[in-house]
């Protein structure tokens, strides 16, 4: 766990690269016509998108919050 909060660049470019995967992956099986069988790999892939954004809000906060507690006690 302390490996990513030292490496937040890296961090970010994961969480990025996942947030457009898996909004790409959302796109699958949206025709309009939800009778097909790959319908779920597109809800799956929305899903994860937002679980995506939410892992980056959180871990935008958590870093905030690291370095307020670094600055109250140094």
């Amino acid at each position: 766990m302390r490996k990513i909060f030292d490496r937040p660049k890296v961090t970010y470019v994961v969480l990025a690269v996942a947030i457009v995967g898996f909004f790409a992956l959302s796109a699958v099986g949206n025709t309009g016509d939800h009778d097909t069988n790959v319908t779920w790999i597109g809800n799956i892939g929305w899903a994860m998108f937002l679980l995506s954004i939410l892992a980056t809000i959180v871990y935008t906060v958590a870093l905030l919050i690291r370095a307020v507690m670094r600055r109250r006690t140094a």
